[in-house]
C-alpha cells in the first residue's frame, strides 16, 4: 500500500495559526498529503487566580476551548484536503510539535509567522526558532498574510556552494518525483562580499568570478538532480546577485504560487535542522513560504 504523507500544522486561534493552515493546504495539495492540525497546551500553564477551579478542572476547560478553536480551524481547510484535529499537552509547544510529528510519522511541521514582520516578510517567533534548531523533519514557515494559491506552480531551491548541498537535492528528488511543478535552483551571490579585502583589491573581477563559479556550480547541481529525478516540470538555474543576501533574494522574480526550500547549516546534527546565517538573512527579503530541510543521509544513485 502506498504511504500517504501527512503534515503537522501548528495551530493557535490567531492570524499566525490561520497562516499555518493556509500553507499546510498549499503543501497538501501539491503532494496529496493529509493535515494533522495540532493545538498545543503547555503543562506549565497555571490556574489563574480568578478561576474558582482545581488544576484538573482548569485543564478540562482549556481542552474544551481548544477543541472549539480546532473545530473552527477545520472549516478553514478545503474539502479536497483530508484533515484531522488534535489537542495535545506538552512541556513546550516546540517539543510538543516534534513529538506530534513522531507520533503521526509526519513528513513536515508547518508554522506561521510571528507578528511584527513588515509587508509579507517573516518574523521568527520562539516556537519556530526552537524548531529551526532541533526538528528532525522539514519545517515549513508561512510569511505574514499568506493565503494558499490554487496550486503551487514552482519550487525554488537556494543552493550554496559549500559541501552538503546534496542533502537538499536528495530531498527535492523525493518531493518532486512525478509532480508537474516547475523547479528553479538558485545560488545567491553577495556582490560586496569582498568588503573584508583591502580597498585596492575590491574589483568587479571578484564579483564576476563569483558569478562564473556559481553558474558552474549550478550546472553540476542540475546534472546531479537530473540523474536522480523523475520530475516532469521545467527545471531552470539562476545566479542571483545583490549588494547583500537580502537584496539578491529581492532581485529574483517570485510567483504568487511559489515556495522556497533551503538546506540546514553544516552545523546541524545528522537528521536535524539548524538554520544557517545565510538562510536566516534570506527570510528578510523572501516574499514566499520557506521550507528548511534537515541534514539527511545521502541517497545513492541507482544505475
Amino acid at each position: 500500500m502506498t504511504r500517504i504523507p501527512n503534515y503537522v500544522v501548528a495551530y493557535e486561534a490567531t492570524a499566525r495559526g490561520k497562516e499555518a493552515i493556509e500553507l499546510g493546504v498549499a503543501l497538501a495539495r501539491l503532494t496529496h498529503a493529509e493535515l494533522r492540525v495540532c493545538l498545543m497546551l503547555e503543562r506549565s500553564t497555571a490556574v489563574p487566580a480568578k478561576v474558582p477551579a482545581s488544576t484538573a478542572d482548569f485543564e478540562r476547560l482549556l481542552e474544551e476551548q481548544a477543541r472549539e478553536w480546532l473545530a473552527a480551524a477545520a472549516t478553514q481547510v478545503p474539502s479536497d484536503v483530508p484533515v484531522t484535529t488534535h489537542v495535545l499537552w506538552a512541556d513546550s509547544t516546540s517539543e510538543g510539535l516534534i513529538a506530534a510529528a513522531a507520533k503521526f510519522d509526519s513528513d513536515r511541521i508547518v508554522v506561521g509567522a510571528a507578528r511584527g514582520g513588515l509587508l509579507n516578510r517573516f518574523t521568527i517567533g520562539s516556537v519556530a526558532n526552537a524548531l529551526l534548531h532541533a526538528s528532525p523533519v522539514p519545517v515549513a514557515l508561512a510569511p505574514r498574510g499568506y493565503r494558499a494559491p490554487e496550486a503551487v506552480t514552482r519550487i525554488t531551491c537556494a543552493i550554496g556552494t559549500r559541501s552538503g548541498w546534496e542533502a537538499l537535492l536528495d530531498s527535492m528528488v523525493a518531493l518532486a518525483d512525478g509532480l508537474p511543478v516547475d523547479l528553479r535552483f538558485v545560488t545567491l551571490v553577495e556582490a560586496d562580499a569582498s568588503h573584508a579585502r583591502p580597498a585596492h583589491e575590491r574589483t568587479r573581477a571578484h564579483d564576476d568570478a563569483a558569478k562564473v563559479d556559481s553558474a558552474a556550480h549550478l550546472a553540476g547541481v542540475l546534472t546531479y538532480f537530473q540523474k536522480r529525478s523523475g520530475a516532469t516540470g521545467t527545471v531552470t538555474t539562476e545566479v542571483a546577485t545583490g549588494a547583500t543576501v537580502e537584496a539578491a533574494v529581492e532581485a529574483l522574480d517570485w510567483r504568487p504560487g511559489e515556495i522556497a526550500f533551503v538546506g540546514s547549516s553544516r552545523l546541524a546534527s545528522p537528521s536535524r535542522i539548524f538554520l544557517g546565517i545565510t538562510a536566516h538573512r534570506m527570510l528578510h527579503g523572501l516574499p514566499v513560504p520557506l521550507v528548511v530541510v534537515p541534514n539527511l543521509p545521502r541517497v545513492p544513485l541507482h544505475a
